[in-house]
């Protein structure tokens, strides 16, 4: 298998090219204790009707000039500028990028860790389709929401989704192999894994299932405080959404 770091963008394309129809193309991911699943690259592409309640009640929420943080290929920030709202994606992922900016996206490659200088202030960021888990361990989510901060606008609000997988994985017998594996660190779940598309696939990651009681703890000292935890228990994974707010 060869390592590729945007397998993500190469399937993005394929699905992209075919007008976004099902079955093109899968992205595979696995976790490091063996539990593996396939999904349907062209969910990526799918209208609000598809989403999470969670990210759909974000959507709604999102004023302002908005930053779409991890866009990949405008899921939800096509739909949003489509709708005539201010908004601007980013991505690590090159393929996805370029697939957002086809859709009518004002899309740039770059890291919620590293935000480009000259990317400007936001009123809203989104952290949408669970991706609340980019910002990572305790050390790591600092450095990222005073990132975050350095670009905000007075009363900016960050709304991001994520899986409540670490307080539903010990009762809930469907919840996925890797959730009961997962190791903590520094007081929250993480999952190790990486992500395959055909013969590629990226490096081992660490991904972040914060459970909504542990925010404080994931905020505590850095410019944000938690608003509001919006939790929604009727889709197969308990999902929530947290409307985090900068102080001052």
């Amino acid at each position: 298998m060869t390592t590729t770091d945007d397998p993500f963008g190469d399937a993005y394309r394929c699905v992209h090219e075919s007008g976004a129809r099902p079955g093109v193309t899968h992205l595979v991911y696995e976790m490091d204790d063996g539990y593996i699943y396939a999904e349907d690259a062209v969910n990526y592409f799918h209208g609000p009707d598809t989403w999470l309640p969670v990210d759909r009640m974000a959507c709604e929420y999102a004023t302002g000039r908005i930053l779409d943080i991890g866009c990949g290929p405008g899921r939800h920030s096509s739909v949003l500028a489509r709708a005539g709202k201010d908004v601007v994606g980013i991505d690590t992922s090159r393929g996805g990028v370029e697939v957002a900016r086809q859709r009518g996206v004002e899309a740039h490659v770059a890291s919620v860790a590293e935000l480009p200088d000259d990317l400007g202030t936001f009123d809203t960021f989104l952290m949408l389709g669970a991706n609340l888990g980019l910002l990572g361990d305790q050390e790591h989510s600092r450095g990222v929401l005073e990132g975050l901060a350095r670009h905000a606008r007075p009363g900016a609000r960050l709304l991001g989704t994520n899986m409540a997988f670490a307080e539903a994985a010990g009762a809930d017998p469907l919840a996925p192999q890797g959730v009961h594996t997962a190791r903590a660190h520094s007081g929250e779940e993480f999952v190790r894994m990486r992500v395959r598309h055909r013969t590629a696939a990226t490096e081992w990651f660490d991904f972040l299932f914060c459970p909504p009681g542990r925010l404080d703890e994931v905020t505590h000292g850095t410019p944000w405080t938690v608003h509001a935890v919006h939790q929604d228990d009727s889709t197969a994974w308990p999902t929530y959404l947290a409307d985090l707010r900068l102080e001052g």
